[in-house]
C-alpha cells in the first residue's frame, strides 16, 4: 500500500513554501500539490508544524487511502497512483473485464474462442505475476516482453496477444465516451506493437495405408472396463469412422448433433459448431450418410439424451471431454496397429488430402465439404451452394480407401 506525507518544497520569492502531499510506492515517489502555503516560521527541521495545514492535508490523505483500499495498486508506480487519485478515474480491472468478455463469448456458443481468450488472460497474468491486472497495467513494454517469452511457440505467440488486443479494444469501446471526451482507458499499448504471425502447422494427414491399418486393427484383446459396454478403443474406431466418412466432421459436431439433423433418406444437415455464430450462413452444411457407417449411427443413437442424435453426451459432460477420451482410445488402437500416434483431427486432414491430391478435388470443393468460409465471400453470396458435390467427392474418397 502506498504511503503519504505532507511536505514543503522550495521557498518562493515571497518567502512562503508550497505544501505538497508526497505519495510513495516502493522505490518511487510523486508529489500531489495542494492549495496551501506556509511561512518559514511554521517549519522546524524540515517538518511542518502548522496544525491547521496538517489537519486539512490529513483529511485529504484519509480520502486517498480509502480510495486505494478498494483498488489493486500492486505494481503501480507512485506517479500512476497520483494520476489515479487526481484524475477522478476509477482503476478498471482488465482481468475482470476479460472474464466477462470470454463468458459472453462462451454463452454465445463460441466455446473454442472463449477458451482461447481465457487462456490468453491467464497466461498474461502469470507472466506479469499479478492476479488482477488493471487496464493501466497493459503497457507496450509488458506486451512486447510477453510476446518475446513465447517466441518459440507456433501458435500462442500470435493467438494470445491477438486475444488480449481484442479484449482491450472492446474495453476501450465500452468504457470510453469519445463524444463527451470521457476517457477512462487512455492508454493504447498495441499502437506500436506488431503481433507475430502464427507458424503454419504441419499437415496432419496420414497415408491411405495407415488409415486402412487403423480401421482393420484387431482390438478384441481389449476388455471394457466395469460398467461399460464398449472399450474406449472401440468407441475411438467408431468415431473416427464417422469423422472420416462424413467428410471430416468434427467430434464437437458429432457430440452436438440433434435428432432433427437427420432427415429422410439419411440426409444429415447441421451447422458447424465452431463457426455457426460467426458466419451469416450459420456454417450450414449437409451430407448423405454413406451406407458403410449407418450401422455405427444406429449403434450410438440408442440411449441418447432427449433431443440429441447420439448418446455421446450421456457419457461425457462436454465435447472437449468426449474428444479427449476418443483420442485416448485412438492411442490404444495405434499401439496395437504399430502406427504413429494420431488424433481424431488427423482423419479430417486425411479426408481433405485424399480428396485433393488423390482425386483432384478443387480447393473450393474441399473447403465446402469441411464447412470452411469461402475465400471469396462476396461472390459466394451470389451462388446457391450445391451440397451434392460433397456426396460425389466423399463417395470417391471412401471407394479409394475402403474399395
Amino acid at each position: 500500500m502506498a504511503t503519504f506525507k505532507t511536505i514543503v518544497k522550495n521557498k518562493r520569492a515571497d518567502g512562503y513554501y508550497k505544501v505538497y502531499i508526497r505519495v510513495t510506492q516502493g522505490k518511487t515517489s510523486s508529489l500531489i500539490p495542494t492549495d496551501k502555503l506556509i511561512a518559514e516560521k511554521h517549519i522546524k527541521k524540515g517538518e511542518i508544524t502548522h496544525q491547521g495545514v496538517l489537519i486539512e492535508t490529513a483529511v485529504k490523505i484519509k480520502g486517498y487511502i480509502e480510495k486505494l483500499v478498494h483498488e489493486d495498486t500492486e505494481g503501480m508506480t507512485a506517479s500512476e497512483i497520483k494520476e489515479f487519485l487526481t484524475s477522478g478515474r476509477k482503476a478498471i480491472s482488465f482481468s475482470d473485464y476479460c472474464r466477462t468478455y470470454y463468458e459472453r463469448i462462451y454463452n454465445n456458443g463460441r466455446d473454442g474462442s472463449a477458451k482461447n481468450y481465457k487462456y490468453a488472460i491467464n497466461r498474461l497474468q502469470e507472466f506479469s505475476e499479478k492476479k488482477n491486472l488493471l487496464f493501466s497495467d497493459i503497457t507496450s513494454n509488458l506486451i512486447m516482453r510477453w510476446i518475446e517469452s513465447m517466441k518459440d511457440s507456433k501458435k500462442k505467440k500470435s493467438s494470445y496477444p491477438k486475444a488480449i488486443k481484442a479484449m482491450f479494444a472492446s474495453g476501450q469501446r465500452e468504457y470510453n465516451d469519445y463524444d463527451r471526451n470521457k476517457i477512462l482507458i487512455p492508454n493504447n499499448p498495441f499502437k506500436s506493437i506488431i503481433i507475430p504471425c502464427e507458424d503454419l502447422p504441419e499437415t496432419r494427414a496420414i497415408t491411405i495405408g495407415d488409415i486402412k491399418a487403423y480401421f482393420k486393427t484387431d482390438i478384441s484383446s481389449l476388455t471394457p472396463p466395469k460398467g461399460s459396454w464398449t472399450t474406449r478403443a472401440e468407441r475411438a474406431k467408431d468415431v473416427c469412422m464417422l469423422v472420416f466418412c462424413l467428410a471430416g466432421i468434427n467430434t464437437a459436431d458429432l457430440y452436438d448433433l440433434k435428432k432433427d439433423c437427420l432427415k429422410e433418406n439419411w440426409l444429415l444437415c447441421y451447422h458447424r459448431k465452431k463457426t455457426r455464430n460467426r458466419r451469416k450462413d450459420k456454417a450450414y452444411t449437409e451430407i448423405t450418410v454413406p451406407e458403410i457407417i449407418r450401422p455405427v449411427f444406429k449403434k450410438y443413437m440408442g440411449g441418447a439424451k432427449e433431443g440429441y442424435l447420439f448418446s455421446f453426451n450421456r457419457f461425457y459432460s462436454t465435447s472437449d471431454g468426449f474428444n479427449q477420451c476418443i483420442n485416448l482410445g485412438i492411442e490404444d488402437v495405434c499401439k496395437l496397429a504399430n502406427i504413429e500416434r494420431i488424433s481424431s483431427y488427423v482423419f479430417r486432414h486425411s479426408w481433405a488430402t485424399i480428396a485433393a491430391n488423390n482425386l483432384g478435388a478443387s480447393i473450393g470443393t474441399v473447403g465446402l465439404a469441411l464447412v470452411h468460409q469461402s475465400s471469396d465471400p462476396v461472390t459466394s453470396r451470389y451462388i446457391k451452394k450445391d451440397f451434392s458435390v460433397i456426396n460425389k467427392i466423399n463417395k470417391k474418397v471412401l471407394k479409394k480407401v475402403f474399395g
